[in-house]
């Protein structure tokens, strides 16, 4: 209405002063206007002067269209825009944290009014500082890394699996094979066999086992399952060499282990304690009377929620 009213400066006015310059302006172009009897006349006229020309011609009137009416209504509007992108795109864009992201001049208008109407915010920076930790110091990472198949010791080890099954896993050292050649020769070597020598240690040792047996292994092996030949008992197993002689080399010795029962235990606790036996109990420590006397005790309760005499 003020552009329409040619009032300048409409977006620096007050509600209250644009409203009185509408009115000011409405009042006068009231004061200007001819009679009604001119103005009926002066149309008349020139729709009659307009009618005879397009007679003339051969043509018909074109009215103009709604957008060739809003550009010419409005050119302070239009200027008014103009202004606004101008300042957004004078202004570098911050993402929020008051960072400089480049200039906005490649972003949409509507972007471009975003940056120029959002402030910077440093409490946000600061927020968002305290969880920056830098650069991360990279290392040069091996990609072709593989564990090694051995770290150079001659160790081997015992897993109990269930009651009647062990498990066990070794390894060797490189020079393994040079040291027992140059013990037994290249040849006694070559006829000999790997075994593993398991051992029935129950309440002994190895050196004077309750009994032993062989298992004889793959030379390639680094792992086997075992099946006990008595169960609940507690073994450790061997791991070396047997030469065409019938002499044993032993490479590495195992820990002990437990087999567990086979199925429930048949340990039954056939003694129940009694709150009488408690009270006994606690008479000959304390030397006081028992707890379930009075409040507090295990008769009442006390000693825990529930109580022991519940």
């Amino acid at each position: 209405m003020a552009v329409s009213a040619g009032i300048t400066g409409a977006s620096r006015l007050r509600k209250a002063e644009l409203v009185d310059k509408l009115a000011r302006s409405r009042s006068a172009k009231k004061t200007s206007k001819p009679p009604a009897g001119k103005r009926t006349a002066k149309k008349s006229s020139a729709a009659t002067k307009a009618r005879a020309t397009a007679s003339a011609k051969g043509a018909t009137t074109k009215k103009p269209t709604a957008k060739a009416q809003s550009k010419k209504s409005t050119p302070k509007r239009a200027a008014v825009k103009r202004s606004v992108a101008g300042k957004a795109a004078s202004r570098p864009a911050s993402d929020g944290d008051g960072l400089q992201i480049g200039s906005v001049s490649s972003l949409s208008p509507k972007l471009k009014r975003a940056f120029a109407s959002r402030p910077r915010n440093g409490e946000q920076r600061a927020k968002v500082s305290k969880y920056y930790l830098g650069v991360p110091d990279t290392t040069d990472l091996d990609k072709g890394f593989e564990y090694p198949e051995t770290y150079g010791e001659n160790v081997v080890s015992l897993m109990v699996r269930d009651p009647y099954w062990l498990f066990s896993y070794w390894e060797f050292a490189p020079e393994l094979r040079g040291d027992l050649a140059a013990r037994i020769g290249d040849e006694a070597l070559l006829r000999s066999r790997t075994v593993l020598r398991v051992y029935d240690v129950t309440e002994t040792d190895a050196d004077r086992p309750n009994g032993y047996y062989d298992i004889d292994v793959a030379p390639e092996a680094r792992n086997w399952y075992i099946n006990v030949a008595r169960v609940e008992r507690e073994y450790c197993v061997d791991v070396g060499i047997v030469t065409p002689d019938g002499s044993f080399i032993v490479i590495a010795r195992s820990n002990r282990v437990t087999l567990p029962p086979v199925g429930p235990s048949d340990s039954v606790d056939e003694e129940w304690v009694t709150i009488e036996a408690l009270d006994e109990l606690y008479i000959r420590i304390d030397g006081r009377g028992g707890p379930t006397s009075g409040s507090g005790g295990w008769g009442s309760g006390g000693l825990g929620s529930g109580g022991l005499g519940r």
